[in-house]
């Protein structure tokens, strides 16, 4: 790697994150360790995010640049217009090392690389998204973009492709996206284990579910919603809740008839778009966690869950595998199938004295393969 660092100041590390509410609550406290090294830049849209928020971040010496998000449905003229402004932000900051957090940005960060010969480029591929795999004549056009984009990068060596789990590194490398000697895998951003405190879940009065995900259909809300109508039916006592943020602009959104759906159940409680800060309490007040995902780099919620002592049911796909020792500390499931979640979520039921140890399970994976200081030193060792 290569760095325009100058040996009497701090290195200058630069995190591009689409909007700030994502990086405050999947990358903030690995950025906040970051900066007792170095100086930490965040170009990201604060339109959207509280201000309390913004508050917290500057406060931890992170300096906030905005820039507004993309607007999709303005196409090119928005890709062209959010490059220009990226790149004139970057000309400013003059970061000696630079990560740009999911694929999309990934690939803006890939263009200007070729412009910037003497920063450290750092490309987080948090997933890939429904449409790397999709089979629409406009999936095809982007994935031979990105193909593109990435594969002529090979030739050169400022830069590498961080990856949340194994599974994910080797379709990129085999689609031929790039070599395996420019990844790395850093098992997410880490949790942290004073702020998500372990509840022993012994003592269960009147066990409860929880969904806790962007409502995508991705994440596999269809399918919760349905096993829900089914357990309820069986076992009327149970309490199922779903939280998350409906988000009608996300390429990947639920219809609008199926949120009303949610919001009115009467099979699950809908509980809102709970803000992060909140979120651990809520966890609290579960018992299993459930994300019958298609799909994911490494799910955050679910690494919290586990952090607070819960069992948890996830899909059996990549990312979800990674924190889950299936019959040890949760079950998985397969994928897109409603039938196989009402199993899991049934055997939870009938067999309530396993939640418990399951529960303690998940907190010693936490802690060994997933808490900010294990992903904080990963990052060190890579950045410095």
């Amino acid at each position: 790697m290569t760095s325009n660092e100058n040996p009497s100041h701090k290195r200058k590390v630069c995190f591009v994150v689409n909007e700030c509410g994502f990086f405050y609550s999947h990358r903030f406290e690995l950025a906040k360790k970051l900066a007792s090294l170095s100086e930490v830049y965040l170009i990201t849209d604060v339109s959207l995010t509280n201000k309390k928020i913004i508050k917290k971040i500057i406060d931890a010496d992170i300096n906030i640049h905005t820039l507004k998000a993309r607007a999709s449905s303005k196409g090119l003229i928005a890709l062209f217009s959010y490059f220009i402004g990226l790149l004139r932000l970057i000309n400013k900051i003059k970061p000696s090392t630079i990560l740009f957090v999911t694929l999309e940005i990934s690939l803006f960060g890939a263009l200007i690389s070729f412009f910037k010969k003497k920063i450290d480029f750092y490309y987080l591929i948090t997933g890939f998204g429904p449409f790397l795999f999709a089979k629409s004549l406009k999936n095809k056009f982007l994935f031979h973009i990105i193909k593109f984009i990435f594969s002529t990068k090979k030739r050169l060596s400022n830069y590498k492709f961080i990856f949340q789990n194994i599974e994910d590194k080797d379709i990129f490398i085999n689609l031929g996206f790039t070599l395996e000697k420019m990844t790395v895998v850093i098992r997410g951003s880490g949790i942290d284990l004073n702020k998500h405190h372990f509840h022993n879940r012994d003592d269960i009065k009147s066990l409860s579910f929880i969904f806790a995900s962007r409502l995508v259909k991705a994440k596999g809300i269809r399918e919760f919603l349905n096993a829900a109508k089914i357990i309820k039916k069986a076992y009327p006592k149970i309490k199922i809740n779903i939280a998350g943020k409906y988000d009608p602009a996300d390429p990947d959104t639920i219809s609008e008839e199926l949120f009303k759906e949610i919001e009115i159940s009467n099979h699950a409680q809908y509980l809102g778009d709970i803000n992060h800060d909140e979120m651990a309490e809520t966890l609290m007040q579960s018992d299993i966690f459930v994300l019958p995902s298609y799909g994911e780099g490494l799910p955050k919620a679910a690494l919290e869950a586990a952090a607070s002592g819960m069992p948890l049911i996830l899909s059996d796909v990549s990312g979800c595998k990674e924190c889950l020792d299936d019959k040890k500390n949760g079950l998985l499931i397969k994928s897109k199938d409603v039938q196989s979640l009402v199993t899991a979520m049934e055997w939870m039921i009938l067999n309530q004295q396993q939640i418990s140890l399951m529960g303690q399970v998940s907190r010693e994976i936490i802690e060994k393969k997933f808490s900010i200081n294990e992903i904080y030193y990963a990052y060190k060792n890579l950045i410095f």
